[in-house]
């Protein structure tokens, strides 16, 4: 009888070691997790890890560079760690003039924000304008820019037009012709206006086509008329009218086969919008 009384104290040992054992791990997942909530929470304290310096780099021409300051200041929000850059990026995008922006963090303390400006192609209707990638943007004081074309029409087909505006610019170009604004109405019917106030109407077929066939025939037109072309209308399928700055209105006939001009007083036939 006293072996087994005595037996039975050790195991009791036995049992409580093996517990307190078992809860040991638990116990240090406990307090692992709490420090490291502790330090999150820490981390996320902007007077613990703050921003102290952010450097805003890229090449400024039109944004004006205290507003970009002040969006930045403002959107700083939290501690080195814990501030949201995405709605940093967010914010500075709204500012005219931005194209793009990218951020990253500089340890210990550092933001460095790079900002892409938009590059303006031409002015989009009266008080905005249209960048290099078609995008019609809207700055609150638009510059005087010498040579911009204005273009106009529906702003959804802005990045449609900006690429036809630029193929015909280059087309024009191998005659010296420029050009100083672009109008499409609602009905996609183009008329362009020229840098010595030329009015060419190409309507809404056909548009570069027609272009084209205007550009081969224009040195033949000024060389043998000797007169200056006010308004040339080309919606039509073998040939165009002209009005020429003395007043004075003509039609001439295209030789499919030459592309020669024949004049002529009634107008082409087979018109076409």
């Amino acid at each position: 009888m006293r072996r087994s009384v005595t037996q039975a104290p050790q195991q009791a040992d036995r049992l409580m070691l093996f517990a307190r054992i078992q809860t040991l791990p638990l116990l240090l997942t406990v307090l692992t997790a709490g420090l490291l909530g502790w330090g999150v929470l820490m981390l996320q304290d902007a007077a613990v890890m703050p921003v102290r310096v952010v450097g805003v780099d890229g090449e400024i021409r039109f944004l004006q560079r205290d507003r970009l300051e002040k969006a930045v200041a403002q959107a700083v929000n939290g501690s080195f760690f814990s501030l949201d850059l995405k709605r940093m990026r967010q914010r500075i995008e709204q500012l005219p003039w931005v194209e793009s922006v990218s951020i990253r963090r500089v340890w210990p303390d550092t933001l460095r924000v790079k900002v892409v400006e938009q590059e303006p192609l031409a002015y989009w209707g009266e008080d905005a304008m249209v960048s290099q990638r078609g995008e019609v943007f809207t700055p609150e004081v638009l510059p005087q820019l010498p040579g911009l074309v204005t273009l106009s029409g529906k702003t959804g087909s802005a990045g449609n037009i900006s690429r036809d505006y630029l193929r015909m610019r280059t087309l024009l170009g191998t005659v010296g012709l420029g050009l100083t604004h672009v109008w499409v109405d609602a009905r996609q019917a183009w008329r362009l206006k020229t840098g010595d106030g030329l009015l060419l109407q190409l309507g809404r077929r056909e548009v570069m086509p027609r272009l084209t066939r205007f550009v081969q025939l224009y040195p033949y037109l000024i060389t043998q008329t000797g007169r200056k072309p006010e308004r040339v209308d080309l919606r039509y399928t073998n040939g165009f009218t002209v009005r020429w700055q003395s007043g004075a209105e003509q039609a001439m006939r295209i030789n499919s086969r030459s592309m020669r001009m024949d004049r002529g007083s009634a107008p082409p036939r087979a018109f076409h919008a």
